[in-house]
């Protein structure tokens, strides 16, 4: 990164600004070389698809749009898919508010702020049903608090609080890996505030690097962050949160598609044929994991070393299952204090929650969901 370039602000501060106008002015910067005011309905007629991301890298996380593009699923569906990869949650929802592209793949917190200071969006349907997400400690921290990778989870759940003051590293406050940290830290009987040491490092790359040279203890990673800890640096696995080993954690909604209501109700087979297409791709990943796992490792995935995206694929079968996205994960997202500013009452989770394309995607191809 650049050192010239201010640094990006943290999802809480995102949170915190109001959507229509915070949005708006960190879009200016932000979208200058990725986006025309409002999405082109011709483009939009012919099958072009812009999607945004929240993140500059390609994720694990999004397996299953990466499959229904590789697999050619996207193509049979009429679609032509361009990717704007963008530097976050609060970039990539900038630029669904300005037009930069039809639909946003990220986690909903962004949104959800959105929505309560009066922006109509929607969510189409999920691409992980929980965040996917690996709490891992030193060697030296875990021999401290007296476990092993293959310790039982009760006794992982609680080590942590055997010696309090572990310092342990965020990308920001506010984000994601602060509440799964702070989620971690309290069912081990600790408090955040006062019994640890939360250290904002920005990234996974620091935190890997702060976790190498004894900076931090530990710290929550999306794939492949916490899963290269433990292959190469010889951490070890505390806590994975999609197993549901993170109290409260499993319950927030993970990965989503989401679009303006203006977009969708304007151009609904365009959607309807990008959630069909993304609908394929999921089964495939249930049904035949292995599969798929060696398509994206040669299309998407070259640059992580082969260990560390086979231990990062085993661990993240058990994020998806579903597409469907529930009222109750996005609530999950306010209970635990990731939507700045805001409660989940009055909130208008029938409005937002759109499962339309997805009730007609599982009825054509007559497929039910093993987590439904």
């Amino acid at each position: 990164m650049s050192s010239v370039l201010p640094p990006a602000p943290s999802r809480r501060r995102f949170l915190q600004l109001s959507a229509a106008a915070g949005a708006a002015a960190f879009g200016a910067s932000a979208l200058a070389a990725c986006a025309s005011p409002d999405p082109d309905p011709a483009a939009a007629a012919s099958g072009k698809v812009k999607l945004t991301h929240a993140s500059m890298d390609p994720l694990v996380l999004w397996a299953v749009t990466y499959l229904a593009e590789d697999r050619g699923l996207y193509r049979e569906e009429g679609l032509e898919i361009e990717r704007v990869p963008l530097g976050g949650g609060p970039p990539a929802l900038a630029a669904l508010l300005t037009g930069a592209g039809q639909a946003n793949l990220s986690a909903p917190g962004e949104l959800l702020a959105a929505v309560g200071k009066g922006q109509e969006l929607k969510v189409l349907m999920a691409h992980t049903n929980s965040m996917p997400s690996l709490f891992v400690v030193s060697r030296e921290y875990a021999a401290k608090i007296g476990i092993t990778g293959d310790s039982p989870v009760e006794e992982r759940r609680i080590a942590i609080g055997r010696v309090p003051g572990g310092r342990f590293g965020i990308t920001a406050p506010g984000s994601q890996t602060d509440g799964f940290t702070r989620l971690a830290l309290r069912q081990a009987g600790l408090d955040p505030a006062t019994q640890a040491q939360i250290v904002p490092l920005q990234n996974g790359a620091n935190m890997l690097a702060g976790l190498a040279n004894g900076q931090i203890d530990g710290f929550v990673g999306v794939p492949p962050v916490g899963e290269k800890a433990v292959v190469e640096f010889g951490a070890v696995p505390l806590l994975l949160n999609q197993a549901g080993e993170i109290e409260g954690g499993q319950r927030m909604q993970g990965m989503t598609m989401q679009a303006r209501a203006e977009d969708v109700e304007a151009h609904p087979d365009l959607y309807r044929a990008l959630v069909r297409a993304d609908v394929r791709a999921m089964r495939e990943l249930v049904e035949d994991p292995a599969g798929a796992g060696e398509l994206l490792r040669r299309t998407r995935f070259g640059q992580i070393e082969e260990p560390v995206f086979a231990y990062a694929w085993d661990l993240i079968q058990r994020a998806w299952g579903s597409p469907y996205v529930t009222a109750d994960s996005l609530t999950a997202w306010f209970d635990l204090g990731l939507v700045a500013d805001a409660n989940p009452a009055g909130f208008p989770f029938d409005e937002v929650l759109d499962m339309r394309f997805v009730d007609e995607a599982l009825g054509s191809l007559g497929w039910t969901p093993p987590h439904v």
